[in-house]
């Protein structure tokens, strides 16, 4: 089946986290996939001007795709006038204790104390909200359907939203690997185009996913983990995929987690067809970031303005790309922000070893 309307994928800049908002514009239909932030995503929302938010899909359980989900499920219908529809993730086997959070990175905060302490509120907050009734009735758990790849949720943006994984039969098998490879993989489908959305998944996942699909072609990539490629060859990814754009969500301080890694730079950098996007700059391409930052804001904001596009972004951290809008149609094109001005007003004049460029 091929979707009929064109498709908008916009990559939030969240910092160090996961945020992606799809919409329909034909149709005023939205799914959020992953909230650490809710003002963000709301605000997002306001400028697509959309009707019908048929979903929240929290992709697995850390703090850097979940942290505001509950705030943003308690505060959008109130701030937009929209309720969201349901909430799709996967429930853990035990849902009194949260899941031991085995990421190598420190997610939201570097004091472990605080970080821990989040991590169990916003677990204990999104439990505590399933159990509320009407909340248990528009909870769904995300795993591919038995009978279909389409998400069950209401409303026409549901043909264009395709679960690759996590399946029943793999979801044990993918929990043992670690819970970032129990990562929903989703594929984003336009008319003529589409986008691959792999979360956190790492090698051994995406070793189980290459053995279910024999083509995971898409025109865009959101390479998985924030860039991080550990133990594997990050052209395996790049090589089933062939894609043109290929996006990296992360934050300025990502480089302390070794987000993204060099070696993904160099594999993307060795294909001369792909165009790389990174929501923000780490210290890999400046000394000093936050120097800069006034000044790529400035300039992200200006070409948002002129383009009629939105430049909403978290306020930590500085950005590169910042907030990446792409639209899926016949073709696969970029709304925001502009080739020229991220290359030759952002790259070339404030960032000097920059990494997309050698």
């Amino acid at each position: 089946m091929t979707f009929q309307h064109s498709v908008r994928v916009a990559f939030l800049d969240v910092g160090q986290g996961d945020s992606i908002v799809v919409t329909v514009p034909a149709t005023g239909e939205a799914i959020i996939i992953d909230c650490p932030e809710a003002d963000t995503v709301i605000e997002y929302l306001r400028f697509a001007e959309v009707r019908h938010i048929r979903a929240l899909i929290i992709t697995h359980l850390h703090l850097d795709h979940y942290r505001e989900a509950v705030s943003f499920l308690e505060n959008c219908g109130g701030q937009l006038g929209v309720e969201c529809e349901r909430l799709v993730f996967n429930w853990p086997s035990n849902r009194q204790q949260p899941l031991p959070d085995a990421d190598e990175h420190s997610e939201m905060y570097s004091d472990p104390k605080r970080r821990e302490r989040t991590r169990i509120t916003a677990y204990r907050e999104l439990m505590a909200w399933t159990n509320q009734s009407p909340h248990e009735d528009a909870c769904v758990g995300l795993l591919r359907p038995r009978r279909g790849d389409y998400l069950e949720i209401d409303g026409m943006i549901a043909q264009a939203i395709k679960i690759l994984q996590p399946s029943h039969a793999q979801i044990g098998k993918l929990f043992h690997l670690g819970l970032n490879n129990t990562s929903a993989v989703l594929r984003i489908e336009g008319p003529g185009s589409s986008a691959l959305l792999t979360a956190d998944i790492e090698p051994a996942g995406w070793s189980e996913l290459q053995k279910r699909y024999s083509s995971l072609q898409s025109d865009v990539l959101k390479f998985p983990h924030h860039g991080s490629w550990k133990g594997a060859d990050p052209l395996d990814v790049l090589g089933a995929v062939d894609p043109s754009i290929v996006v990296i969500s992360v934050g300025t301080e990502g480089d302390r987690y070794d987000h993204p890694n060099p070696h993904v730079f160099s594999a993307i950098r060795s294909l001369s067809h792909v165009r790389l996007l990174c929501t923000q700059v780490t210290t890999r391409c400046v000394a000093q970031p936050a120097t800069q930052r006034k000044a790529v804001e400035a300039t992200l904001e200006a070409d948002a303005v002129s383009r009629d596009t939105c430049s909403v972004r978290t306020p930590r951290g500085c950005p590169c790309a910042g907030t990446i809008i792409v639209e899926l149609s016949d073709q696969v094109r970029v709304l925001q922000p502009d080739a020229f001005v991220h290359r030759d007003q952002i790259i070339n004049r404030h960032y000097g070893t920059p990494q997309c460029a050698g």
